[in-house]
């Protein structure tokens, strides 16, 4: 069976090779609540909504949307800045930590079948071939800007 630092290894990478799919699926609430959750979890102490929309890639409005949902099933709480009041800061509840750790458990042991199933060394072919596509990409991106003024 696959070990957790493989399965940390490749949801970190599946992670980082997908950012797209990621804000494409901010439209599904769970996707959304998901996002947030590990964000949370992986932040040192309390954020904004704007840190949160900024991480994710989604408007603040969005984000208030699945703040308040969030807030309804006890996984997050809001507190008043104490230096500026009019900044609202979000944080994990006990319930939010307890709904992290048993997301992790589960995608855990997920990615540790699809490993198992795969094997590790196609897998780092596919991540190799994934971030070698999206740095050709970058390179030989267009100017779309100059390419739309010139059709005017």
């Amino acid at each position: 069976m696959a070990d957790i630092k493989d399965v940390e290894y490749v949801f970190n990478k599946l992670s980082e090779s997908r950012p797209t799919e990621l804000n494409s699926r901010m439209d599904d609430t769970q996707a959304g609540i998901g996002a947030v959750l590990k964000f949370l979890s992986d932040s040192d102490g309390a954020v904004t909504c704007g840190d949160i929309a900024k991480h994710i890639g989604v408007s603040t409005a969005r984000v208030a949307v699945l703040l308040k949902k969030m807030v309804a099933k006890n996984l997050i709480c809001r507190s008043v800045g104490a230096e500026d009041a009019r900044i609202i800061y979000i944080s994990l509840t006990d319930e939010g930590r307890k709904t992290v750790s048993e997301l992790r458990d589960l995608i855990t042991q997920h990615l540790s079948r699809v490993i198992d199933a795969m094997g590790m060394e196609k897998i780092m072919t596919f991540i190799e071939l994934s971030n070698e596509m999206k740095r050709v990409a970058e390179e030989v991106k267009p100017d779309l800007p100059n390419i739309l003024k010139e059709k005017k």
